[in-house]
C-alpha cells in the first residue's frame, strides 16, 4: 500500500482555496451591487434633478404669464413675448441638498414658432408651443429630459362638443362625439322630456347617454367636471302626471363610493372608461364675455388701426353707449363716417306698361339698374361695412353676404390679421329656401335678433346681442379656395332655439343635410332629439345651465287624431341625437374668435433623451 502522509495538507489547503473564490465571489458581488447601486442612485437623483429643472422652467412661463391682461394684445405681440422667455433661462436655479457632484441646468425654453402656410400668411397664432428642456450629472450619470409646454389664448367653450359652466343635464340617449363640460354639476337620466301639442311628457328610454371619440380622434371623449361627487344619475324615472318638470335633482343618487362599482356605473350611464372622467377645477375654465368681445371686434371693424390706445377708446365709447340701451348703440355705429354705410333695404321701382311714355321707360330702367347694383353690394366686400337698419337675405334679392378671397399673397378681408366686419344695427334674416344654397362668408355683428332658415352655407363668426332662432334650417359649410370646408360659429348673447330639424324623420340625416356649426348662447339651453332628429358637426355650449333630451329609434305623431303621446318605438338605430365635435373651428374662425382675458397653460408628457 502507498503511503497517505500529507493528504490531510492537501484537502486543507484544497478546503481552503474553495472557500476563499467563494470568499472573493461574494466580495465582488457584494462590491459590484453597492456600485450598482450607487450608479442606480445617481441615476434616480439625475433625474429628478432634470425632473425639477422642467418643473422650474413651467413655473416660470406660468409666472411670466400670470396677470397678463391680453385684451390689447394680439397673437404676435404675445408670440413677442414667449419668444425672449429662453434669455432669462440661466437665471433658474435647478439645485439639490443631497450631498453628492451634482449641478442641473435648463437647457433651453424655446418658443416654436413654425406655423401652418396659412396662418403664417395671416400673421396669426391659435396655438403657442415651447419646448422646455434640462439637464442634470449627479455623480457623473446625466439626463436629459424634454417637456413640451401648449399655449392657447382662445376659451375653452370651443373645446367641448356639449357643455355648461353652470348645470348640465343629459336626459335620454343623446349620442356626444367629443368632451363634454359641467361647470357645477352633471345629471344624467334615461328619461328625457318633449313636448307635444301643448303637453309634456316623459319617455322612459332603454339606453343612457353616450359620449365617446369624435370622428377624426382628437377628441377622446372625456367627461370634464368639478368633482366625482358632483356627477348624479337617476334610473327609470317615471313621475306622477302631475309633475311636469323634469328637475328632480333632490331625488338623483350619487356614485358609488368604491371604484369597481362607481367604474361599472359610469360605464352604463355615460358609456365612458371611468379614465376619461377628468377632474378640471372652475377657476382654470377660460370664459368669454359676449357684450365685451362684441365691444372689441366693434372696434376693430370701426378703426383700420392696431393701436392699442384707438382701440381702448373706441371700445370705452360702445361701451358707453350700450349701457345706456340698442337704440343709442344703433344711432352711435349709424353715425360713424370712417366706414361704408348702406341704407336700410333697396325698394324695386314700381312696374311700368310696356306701353309707357319713352321718358318713363327711361326712368325705370335706370331706377331698375340702381336697384340691382344696390343688391350686388353684398356680393364682392372687401371692407368694413354697416347696414343701417333690418336686413333679409333670401335669395331673391339679395342673393350672399360675401367678401371676397384675395390670391395667396394679399390680405384675407375676412380672415386675416385685422379682419373686417358686416354690422347690422338691427335684425338679421337669412331665409332661402330656394333648391340651392345661399353663401354667406363674413365676420358678422348683429346688435338685435338673427333668424335662420332654409340653406345656407356659411364661413363665418356671428356675435348676437339678441335672441338667435334655427328654424328648419340645413346649414352647411362653405368650402373656401384652398377646398377646405369651414363652418359657422354662432355666439349668442340671448337664448339659442333650434327647432324642427328633420321632423318625424326615419332614417338618419345623410352628410348633405347634417349642420355645420357651433352655438354659443350666454343663456340657458333645452335641445330636443325625440320627434325631431338633430345632427350637428360642431358643439353648443351654455354658460347658464345646458339640458339634452333625446331617444333612439322611430318616433311617430299619435295615430287617433292629434291627441296623446307619441309612438316611440325604441332601437339602437337612428340616432336621433348626435353631435360631433369639429376641431378645425381654431385654424378657420381664428381671426374673428373672441380674445379672452387670460391663457391656458398645458404641460406635456415629459421624454427622457439620454
Amino acid at each position: 500500500m502507498k503511503s497517505e502522509q500529507g493528504s490531510a495538507l492537501v484537502l486543507v489547503m484544497l478546503i481552503v482555496l474553495l472557500l476563499t473564490i467563494l470568499g472573493l465571489a461574494v466580495l465582488g458581488a457584494t462590491i459590484g451591487g453597492a456600485q450598482r447601486s450607487e450608479t442606480r442612485e445617481s441615476d434616480v437623483q439625475s433625474l429628478h434633478l432634470a425632473q425639477k429643472g422642467l418643473n422650474e422652467a413651467a413655473a416660470y412661463i406660468q409666472s411670466e404669464l400670470k396677470g397678463l391682461q391680453l385684451e390689447d394684445i394680439d397673437p404676435e405681440s404675445l408670440g413677442v413675448i414667449l419668444a425672449k422667455l429662453d434669455d432669462n433661462k440661466s437665471s433658474l436655479k435647478v439645485a439639490t441638498e443631497l450631498q453628492s457632484s451634482s449641478r442641473g441646468s435648463v437647457d433651453g425654453i424655446k418658443y416654436d414658432d413654425t406655423k401652418d402656410k396659412k396662418i403664417r400668411k395671416q400673421n396669426q397664432s391659435i396655438q403657442y408651443t415651447i419646448n422646455i428642456s434640462s439637464k442634470a450629472v449627479v455623480n457623473g450619470v446625466e439626463r436629459t429630459l424634454r417637456q413640451q409646454v401648449i399655449i392657447d389664448s382662445y376659451p375653452d367653450f370651443l373645446k367641448y362638443v356639449f357643455g355648461s359652466e353652470k348645470t348640465l343635464r343629459l336626459n335620454g340617449a343623446p349620442v356626444l362625439k367629443g368632451n363634454v363640460y359641467a361647470g357645477e354639476k352633471l345629471l344624467v337620466t334615461n328619461t328625457p322630456w318633449y313636448t307635444y301639442l301643448g303637453h309634456r311628457y316623459p319617455e322612459v328610454t332603454l339606453d343612457f347617454p353616450t359620449v365617446m371619440s369624435n370622428a377624426d380622434g382628437s377628441a377622446p371623449g372625456e367627461v370634464h367636471v368639478q368633482a366625482m361627487s358632483n356627477i348624479k344619475y337617476k334610473e327609470n324615472f317615471q313621475p306622477k302626471e302631475s309633475i311636469l318638470s323634469e328637475d328632480q335633482e333632490d331625488t338623483m343618487t350619487s356614485l358609488p363610493e368604491t371604484e369597481s362599482a362607481r367604474n361599472d356605473l359610469l360605464a352604463k350611464i355615460l358609456h365612458v372608461n371611468p379614465a376619461n372622467i377628468k377632474i378640471k377645477e372652475k377657476n382654470k375654465f377660460v370664459q368669454i364675455n359676449v357684450e365685451e368681445s362684441f365691444f372689441d371686434k366693434l372696434a376693430q371693424g370701426l378703426s383700420s388701426s392696431k393701436d392699442d390706445v384707438t382701440q381702448k377708446s373706441l371700445r370705452n365709447s360702445i361701451r358707453g353707449e350700450y349701457n345706456k340701451g340698442i337704440v343709442d348703440l344703433n344711432s352711435w355705429i349709424i353715425g360713424r363716417s370712417e366706414v361704408t354705410h348702406i341704407q336700410g333695404m333697396p325698394v324695386a321701382p314700381d312696374k311700368v306698361l310696356p306701353d309707357a311714355e319713352e321718358a318713363v321707360l327711361e326712368q325705370y330702367q335706370k331706377d331698375l339698374e340702381i336697384y340691382n347694383e344696390k343688391l350686388q353690394q353684398l356680393e364682392n366686400l372687401d371692407s368694413t361695412v354697416v347696414f343701417n337698419g333690418n336686413l333679409v337675405i333670401d335669395g331673391l334679392a339679395y342673393k350672399k353676404l360675401f367678401y371676397r378671397e384675395g390670391p395667396s399673397n394679399e390680405i384675407d378681408p375676412k380672415s386675416g390679421s385685422m379682419p373686417r366686419w358686416f354690422i347690422v344695427t338691427g335684425n338679421l334674416e337669412i331665409n332661402n329656401f330656394n333648391p340651392g344654397f345661399l353663401p354667406v362668408r363674413a365676420n358678422i355683428l348683429v346688435t338685435g335678433n338673427v333668424k335662420i332658415k332654409g340653406n345656407v352655407k356659411f364661413d363665418s363668426t356671428l356675435l348676437v346681442l339678441g335672441d338667435t332662432t334655427v328654424e328648419d334650417a340645413n346649414i352647411r359649410g362653405l368650402q373656401g379656395n384652398d377646398l377646405e370646408t369651414k363652418e359657422l360659429v354662432l355666439i349668442s348673447k340671448a337664448k339659442v332655439l333650434i327647432n324642427r330639424l328633420h321632423a318625424f324623420a326615419v332614417n338618419e340625416p345623410s352628410a348633405e343635410e347634417t349642420m355645420e356649426a357651433f352655438f354659443y348662447t350666454d343663456s340657458s339651453g333645452e335641445l330636443y332629439g325625440v320627434g325631431s332628429m338633430f345632427h350637428l358637426i360642431g358643439g353648443f355650449f351654455a354658460r347658464d345651465n345646458l339640458t339634452v333630451h333625446a331617444v333612439k329609434g322611430n318616433v311617430m305623431e299619435p295615430l287617433t287624431g292629434n291627441a296623446g303621446r307619441l309612438i316611440i318605438n325604441q332601437a339602437a338605430a337612428p340616432e336621433r341625437f348626435v353631435i360631433d365635435y369639429k376641431p378645425d373651428i381654431y385654424e378657420n374662425q381664428q381671426s374673428s374668435l373672441p380674445r379672452v382675458q387670460t391663457v391656458n397653460v398645458n404641460v406635456g408628457p415629459m421624454q427622457l433623451l439620454n
